[in-house]
């Protein structure tokens, strides 16, 4: 608990350090067994049978040869070529198919716990001492592209570990894709380049430390390296299912740190979970929002500029638009599809809300110069690139979550205000592109909640997520929060309809009987027009300013939402004889 309220305090503020112990449950050998396992291999092809022991292999191979041994040169023994090099070594570090269906060789839970965290934003450097890819998998496997250090020559031009937004992972001691890399024997761990020993005196010194599944017996160079920084700048927490060694007690007790008593799976997903729940807790807890929106009014009552509320805003939609998950790429496995969408879901909607209140705030009190401090992060937030993973449309579009409720947030806000030239606005000024078709529309036709969150009931999540916001803070009770949903979503619908894209299921109330069902916000529309084109709304240019354009969209609206309705009635038989409004949306 205490480190998850450290990674909140100071999101990227940590450093982890992961020794072979985080490979192991994964069914990994370490670093040394893999090394002794090669020996044997040699010892087999001179028929000697070398005894059971932890240094036999070492020592025999020492005696052997009259050298240490290393791994290009146990390699270059077992295969003359470098392709048979590389299966040999492949096959220590990449599961074969029985493996793989026994989960062995894949990440484990310590490794997706990290790739939670830094697609969270809160973990970015992470140092590993093992040859396996098992992070970087972990990492692909939530959508992002770590930068990958292998070697000291990988430093050069290297972006800055604080703006290493998708993390990045360094093998301290190599990679088993480049064998050359590889270190392993007390000569090779003796010492690292100075280029090595600049970057971990960097890490040491500005980052907090995880360190788990590391003993600190065999790696002289890294030992040093902790022992030459001074400061402690942040906590160290060292997680060991066992009691420390000597050498990793005096490392922890000069860092002044902390043991846990875990092993690298239960410390990192317990840590993981901590804390998405106290990220969770912070979000619902409501006098978060209120003080935020009553700082947020008291700046907008007063006759200078609202310069913090200004700050606040920029700093809130610049830190979206940079959000790891905005930029993630990579394909994720079918089986963990749901469960990452799940996740990317609920922290959208934790990182947004306070721009969403804001915003909210600003929409409804403020002016043409106050909407300039959020207006144009409707677009900046729409615009999106298509991922790699091309056939996971739900987890792309979902990137777009902080558009839509922001989108929403303002629209409702200047719908209850009767800011209709703002509505016109948002409505039809911000632009973005559909990444499947490439066609450039209004962003609020590409911003609906069924098309960005991707679930049957998006509408009604989008809506029970703004009610307490709005509610008692932006309007005055559960009534005018309604009537203003209703609204603004109706009138980004008819701009939805208008650019061509297909309406799935609003969350809007509606009556009548079978064959003829009509959202009541229809009839609000209706009356409104009346005033021809000298409504505000036509006048800012809603729909081209269009009246004829808006009632034939309406109408066209009102029918796809009919035959919805009546499409559920026949298949639910649960909308018959009802009476009074009603959201179908509920029924289905």
């Amino acid at each position: 608990m205490n480190l998850a309220l450290g990674l909140r305090a100071v999101p990227g503020g940590y450093a982890v350090l992961l020794g072979a112990g985080a490979s192991v449950s994964a069914g990994m050998l370490s670093a040394w067994g893999v090394q002794c396992d090669l020996i044997r291999q040699i010892a087999s092809i001179e028929g000697v049978d070398i005894p059971d022991g932890d240094d036999g292999p070492y020592d025999w191979y020492v005696e052997r040869f009259e050298r240490e041994p290393a791994y290009d040169t146990l390699l270059a023994d077992l295969s003359g070529t470098n392709g048979g090099r590389q299966v040999l070594l492949r096959s220590y570090f990449e599961p074969d198919e029985t493996e793989r269906e026994q989960g062995l060789k894949q990440p484990a839970d310590a490794h997706r716990a990290l790739a939670r965290l830094v697609a969270a934003g809160y973990i970015r450097v992470i140092i590993t001492l093992n040859f396996d890819h098992l992070i970087e998998d972990a990492l692909r496997e939530a959508g992002l592209r770590p930068t990958i250090i292998r070697r000291s020559s990988d430093l050069a031009g290297m972006v800055p570990l604080h703006a290493q937004r998708q993390g990045v992972v360094i093998h301290l001691h190599g990679d088993y894709l480049d064998p050359d890399s590889m270190r392993n024997t007390p000569e090779e761990l003796k010492e690292y380049e100075q280029e090595v020993d600049k970057l971990l005196d960097q890490v040491f010194d500005e980052y907090g430390l995880i360190i788990a599944g590391w003993s600190a017996n065999y790696d002289p160079a890294l030992v040093n390296a902790l022992k030459r920084c001074p400061t402690r700048r942040f906590d160290t927490y060292w997680a060991d299912p066992y009691p420390l060694s000597t050498a990793a007690t005096e490392l922890l007790e000069q860092r002044q740190g902390s043991y846990v008593p875990a092993d690298a799976d239960r410390f990192l997903t317990r840590t993981a979970d901590a804390v998405t729940t106290l990220a969770e807790r912070n979000r619902t807890n409501p006098q978060n929002i209120a003080t935020a929106i009553a700082t947020a009014k008291r700046e907008l009552r007063s006759n200078g500029p609202a310069i913090n509320l200004h700050d606040t805003l920029r700093r809130e939609a610049a830190r979206l638009a940079d959000h790891p998950l905005r930029t993630a790429t990579a394909e994720i496995p079918q089986p963990e599809l749901n469960a990452v969408y799940q996740r990317w879901l609920a922290e959208w909607e934790a990182e947004t809300e306070t721009l969403v209140a804001l915003a909210a705030v600003t929409a409804y009190w403020g002016n043409d110069t106050t909407d300039r401090y959020w207006f144009a992060d409707v677009e900046r937030l729409a615009t999106i690139t298509w991922g790699n993973g091309a056939g996971q449309r739900l987890l792309n579009d979902l990137r777009r979550a902080p558009a839509t409720l922001l989108l929403h947030s303002a629209g409702l806000a200047a719908v209850a205000a009767e800011r209709w030239p703002l509505v016109a606005r948002l409505l039809t000024g911000p632009r973005a592109q559909d990444i499947i078709s490439r066609v450039e529309m209004p962003a609020a036709a590409l911003l609906g909640p069924d098309t960005v969150l991707g679930l049957h009931t998006s509408a009604a999540r989008v809506h029970g997520y703004l009610k307490p916001i709005f509610t008692g803070h932006v309007v005055a009770n559960e009534n005018a929060f309604t009537e203003a949903w209703e609204r603004f979503e109706y009138l980004r619908l008819l701009v939805q309809e208008d650019a061509g894209n297909y309406i799935g299921a609003p969350h809007l109330l509606v009556s009548g009987m079978r064959g003829d069902y009509r959202p009541l916000v229809s009839q609000w529309l209706e009356r409104e027009l009346a005033l021809g084109d000298q409504h505000p709304l036509l006048h800012a240019g809603f729909l081209g300013g269009d009246l004829d354009r808006v009632t034939a969209t309406q109408k066209t609206v009102d029918s796809r939402i009919s035959g919805w309705v009546d499409q559920i009635d026949s298949i639910t038989s649960r909308v018959i004889n009802r009476f009074g409004p009603f959201y179908p949306d509920e029924l289905s």
